[in-house]
């Protein structure tokens, strides 16, 4: 392993999400193959701090705007004292990174572009990302339609965009039989993840008699979002059959509790959701955006349906349902795909090989 390096993270959070969850799973990664490397969180202390392997490398800024003088003289301050190989900003932490390469440019930047509405993006998306791109050094996509369209609007070296998949971090806990079907949908609330779909094919399988729960998992970040699923299980009369969690810190709990791993969004990176599903052995259903089919290897893995399709939701959940012989053997199927193509060990050799090629033209 690359053990010379110095690689500092910056993540806006550390709340519960595939972008914060990944920024962890890298830091434990690191961590664990004794790569010097520190975790700075810019804003909020989250429950993802509690997965994190070595505390004391993990340091907040306590950040309250983008223009919080304070936070970003520490921030900088940290950098010149630390002399990192690499600043590997997250998503949005991008933008103070830009202004630490204007400050100190021969540093090397790697953005890590999360972007979830990957399936929406156009050209005239993300200005401010695009006018200062000759700022950074190389970029990790999450999935193959966001390299595309950094391939075609970011202005650095081409050769230095690349797709390297997500991995995920989980805690593998001996599957609980349910006398009732659970389904489990691990999704922050926001409208790109479109639980009223999901929401509106569970009427499909109430009016077949399918016995089942649904259990909605995920941080509230658009109330009015969630208002509206309230709503739409309180006029379908589903509350008997769908349950809203919110935050769920265990998810090796949740997931060992789950019949079904299911996500119902209109757009998608590479969730780690469903990476969690395929390792807890879960048959998946899913919606095809994002980078989602090729995880499920177009079908072979799990269920791939259209977004915004609730009755082709509802058919491919009664399917599992029905057959669970079947969806036992494409649970253990994604399951060996995750671990074969998925794991933090091919994400950190294709990581040192990116920073081993930006080194070598700097």
């Amino acid at each position: 392993m690359e053990n010379k390096y110095k690689i500092i993270q910056l993540v806006d959070s550390l709340n519960i999400g595939g972008t914060e969850r990944m920024s962890v799973n890298i830091y434990n990664a690191l961590t664990s193959n004794n790569v010097e490397n520190i975790l700075i969180v810019s804003r909020k202390v989250g429950p993802n701090y509690n997965f994190c392997k070595k505390k004391d490398n993990v340091i907040f800024l306590n950040k309250r705007s983008f223009l919080d003088i304070i936070a970003f003289l520490k921030l900088f301050k940290f950098i010149i004292n630390y002399k990192p190989s690499v600043i590997h900003a997250h998503q949005t932490s991008i933008y103070w990174t830009f202004i630490i390469k204007l400050l100190l440019p021969r540093i090397t930047i790697i953005w890590h572009d999360h972007w979830g509405f990957s399936d929406l993006l156009k050209d005239s998306d993300r200005r401010i990302i695009k006018y200062f791109s000759y700022l950074i050094d190389g970029v990790i996509c999450v999935n193959e339609k966001i390299k595309d369209w950094d391939m075609r609007n970011l202005k650095l070296n081409k050769n230095f965009i690349t797709y390297i998949p997500n991995f995920p971090f989980l805690k593998i806990i001996k599957k609980k039989e349910n006398s009732i079907p659970i389904l489990v949908c691990l999704a922050n609330f926001r409208s790109q993840k479109d639980h009223l779909n999901l929401i509106n094919a569970c009427v499909f399988l109430r009016n077949e008699n399918i016995n089942f729960k649904l259990f909605l998992a995920g941080s509230i970040e658009d109330k009015e979002y969630l208002e509206k699923i309230n709503n739409q299980i309180n006029n379908l009369y589903l509350n008997e059959k769908i349950i809203i969690l919110g935050p769920v810190v265990e998810i090796s709990d949740l997931l060992s509790k789950a019949d079904i791993g299911i996500l119902s969004s209109v757009s998608e990176g590479l969730p780690v959701a469903l990476l969690e599903y395929g390792l807890a052995g879960l048959p998946v259903i899913c919606t095809d955006v994002g980078q989602c089919k090729d995880v499920l290897g177009n079908g072979e893995f799990g269920w791939v349906v259209p977004s915004k399709n609730p009755e082709k939701m509802a058919l491919a959940i009664k399917e599992v349902l029905l057959d669970m012989q079947l969806a036992s053997l494409k649970g253990d199927k994604l399951k060996n795909n995750i671990f074969e193509n998925y794991g933090s060990k091919g994400f950190l050799l294709k990581y040192f090989q990116l920073i081993k090629n930006i080194k070598k033209i700097c």
